[in-house]
């Protein structure tokens, strides 16, 4: 390497020399932010707005509905243990669109383009266990499909409790 050579890369490395510090320094004052975790990102968690339909079309997650000839007998006792349970299990699952004492008065009600189901009037009290049972597995209009959320013993644990409700 000649003479002239060295002294030109001596000469680039001095100049840039004060750049490249400088850039180090800065970015330790300004910190500049990378996101890299999943959690630091927009999301909609579960039962949360803007909720949206699937498209037209599409087939549900638990295949296409199938309409019984019969529908399903409820092989849950309604004793106290099923009773508390379905109790649990509707505040947790139910109570935000149906409302408390299942009027279809709930707190997310207002943001639906239909009102929910009331569950204690004359039109879903007449119905069988079994249909209930049903709307809860593949849901009805706007109202989600449980099956994924319930097992089938907690399904009909809701619908023991729901019997329990005065009708309105």
């Amino acid at each position: 390497m000649s003479m002239r050579m060295r002294r030109g890369l001596l000469i680039i490395g001095l100049v840039l020399a004060p750049f490249i510090i400088g850039l180090l320094f800065t970015y330790e004052l300004i910190k500049i932010p990378f996101p890299t975790d999943m959690a630091q990102q927009p999301s909609v968690g579960y039962q949360e707005s803007p909720r949206q339909l699937p498209p037209v079309g599409s087939v549900p997650i638990q295949g296409l509905s199938v309409i019984p000839e019969e529908f399903p007998i409820n092989p849950v006792p309604a004793d106290e243990v099923s009773l508390q349970r379905g109790e649990i299990l509707y505040t947790i699952h139910c109570e935000v669109c149906h409302g408390a004492e299942g009027y279809g008065d709930g707190p997310l009600s207002g943001y639906f383009d239909r009102t929910p189901q009331n569950l204690v009037g004359p039109q879903i009290t007449a119905e069988f266990d079994g249909s209930v049972y049903l709307t809860i597995v593949q849901g009805f209009g706007q109202m989600m499909p449980l099956a994924e959320n319930l097992t089938p013993r907690e399904r009909w644990d809701v619908v023991n409790y729901l019997r329990t409700l005065p009708i309105r």
